[in-house]
């Protein structure tokens, strides 16, 4: 077993403003890899990162996001931006964070960038845009400029440490309700802890973990094989797995985000049925609906987003918000 870190406060702003020498900095982030971290140091590094945060106007209700920490070594298909989409055509409100590839071939910026929206919304709209859209894409250094030079000396590394997996927990909102990928077995209940002590106004979330090669898999479920789920529900924690078609095999596919906007669009208008993309796009989106109170279950959130894609509700949605992006 790895040795726990533990950072003072003044080596965690240090770190984290870049007051450090380069070789001191690169050694911190080397220390700082999942399966070293504990609950404390998570939070701290959390609320270090938070006092950088521009104030963001308030959202009333449910609020749900849909984020996956990446760093699973595949490009699939940006699932969880996807996902977004399909469940504001569902009626639920969702303020997605997100951010461009830090460690992979496609962030969610990226794709939507594909899609044709530009990355930075005035932030000031938040609220208007959430009612005439269902949906709010909030980019990352937009709401944190104060961490740009740091997030590049990451990018540049080229190595994972522990920051990949803080950006959905930096979520300016707080959301009422989260759909949260992780691809990291560890950090998925590492997570889940910090989720449960330290934000007990959360009504609802949902942790998958799909296991690939030991630690490391899928920061979505699978429609192949089972995908590890944690819910937190009323301060608790229930595990399940959940099975879809438990005999498959995932395929190695890697889509750069071109390829992944055009199969999203073809979805929307109600192709590509039979592929593993629209079985995946589905699954995640029942589960959103499931935490949302949408659905009994992920299977009933499944059959739903299906039947909004074939419907063309979930492109009405895209080309709306691509409207209200290019105002």
């Amino acid at each position: 077993m790895p040795e726990t870190v533990d950072l003072s406060q003044t080596q965690i702003e240090d770190l984290i403003r870049l007051r450090l020498p380069e070789a001191e900095t690169v050694a911190l982030l080397h220390q700082l890899k999942p399966e070293c971290m504990t609950v404390d140091l998570l939070h701290r590094l959390i609320e270090a990162l938070r006092k950088t945060v521009v104030a963001l106007p308030a959202v009333e209700g449910m609020v749900l996001d849909c984020c996956g920490t990446g760093g699973s070594g595949s490009s699939i298909f940006n699932t969880s931006t996807a996902v977004a989409f399909v469940l504001a055509a569902g009626g639920v409100p969702v303020v997605k964070f997100g951010n461009r590839a830090m460690s992979s071939a496609s962030g969610s910026f990226d794709f939507l960038e594909c899609l044709g929206f530009r990355s930075e919304a005035p932030l000031e709209r938040l609220t208007d845009m959430l009612a005439q859209c269902g949906v709010v894409f909030l980019y990352a250094p937009q709401c944190y400029p104060a961490l740009a030079p740091f997030n590049a000396l990451r990018k540049a590394l080229g190595f994972r440490t522990v920051f990949n997996f803080l950006g959905p927990l930096l979520h300016p909102l707080k959301p009422t309700h989260r759909l949260l990928g992780v691809s990291h077995s560890g950090m998925q209940q590492l997570m889940a802890d910090y989720l449960q002590t330290y934000q007990p106004a959360l009504e609802q979330a949902l942790l998958v973990h799909h296991p690939l090669n030991g630690t490391q898999g899928l920061d979505e479920i699978s429609p192949c094989g089972a995908t590890h789920l944690i819910h937190l529900r009323e301060g608790r924690q229930e595990r399940a797995l959940f099975y879809l078609a438990e005999d498959d095999k995932l395929p190695e596919i890697r889509r750069v985000p071109k390829e992944s906007a055009d199969l999203f669009m073809a979805l929307c208008r109600g192709e590509q049925q039979a592929s593993l993309e629209h079985r995946m796009l589905c699954v995640n989106a029942g589960a959103g609906f499931w935490i949302a109170g949408k659905a009994a279950s992920i299977e009933e959130g499944a059959q739903l987003a299906k039947d909004l894609l074939n419907g063309g509700k979930v492109l009405e949605t895209v080309e709306r918000c691509r409207r209200a992006y290019g105002e």
